[in-house]
């Protein structure tokens, strides 16, 4: 999840021949990188042009990131199926604090798992239990940062992250109070 500090940004509009800046350099789509190719694809084919790539090791080449873009430097043409795009790529971080806000429910996950993984022993909840939150935390790593989110984006894998520990909370509050109704009734 610290690499959720690291963004690269890909921006693309099209633009006419006549549009372009004799500074720039036109790259063709099919000769870039493969590393290259999905992002500049992502941004074209993306409703509002726009893609962000998370953790500096996954930066592709041969583009610049920084905050100071100029032609060669985070500004490119890009020929993409006949098209020609203009394509801005730049780095940004965010304030440390902020990310750490993000992992908070998945903190919490991991106290409540490590609740769970406790309570068996002293007999306090079942198999249901221990299976509504060993899922959600697979979910999590199959979803998450280590493949670098394959299918929800950073936001979204904070709101399964709240979603999961409001799961887990009404079941361990409702299997709480099952027991203790189990309990009363003897």
């Amino acid at each position: 999840m610290l690499d959720w500090g690291q963004q690269a940004s890909f921006s693309t509009n099209p633009i006419e021949e006549s549009d372009i800046n004799t500074n720039s350099p036109v790259l063709q789509y099919e000769n870039l990188p493969n590393s290259a190719q999905d992002p500049v694809r992502r941004a074209i084919e993306s409703p509002d042009g726009y893609h962000t790539i998370y953790g500096q090791e996954d930066f592709p080449e041969p583009f610049n990131y920084g905050d100071n873009i100029n032609p060669g430097q985070g500004q490119y043409v890009i020929v993409y199926e006949g098209q020609y795009y203009r394509l801005r790529t730049s780095a940004s971080g965010g304030f440390f604090f902020v990310y750490l806000f993000y992992q908070l429910p998945f903190i919490i996950y991991g106290i409540l798992l490590a609740a769970v993984a406790f309570l068996p022993s002293e007999g306090l909840t079942g198999p249901r239990t221990e299976a509504l939150i060993t899922v959600p935390g697979i979910a999590f790593h199959l979803l998450g940062p280590e493949f670098d989110f394959p299918l929800l984006t950073p936001m979204q894998f904070v709101k399964l992250g709240i979603l999961a520990v409001i799961v887990v909370l009404v079941g361990l509050l409702g299997s709480y109070l099952r027991e203790k109704n189990i309990l009363a009734a003897n």
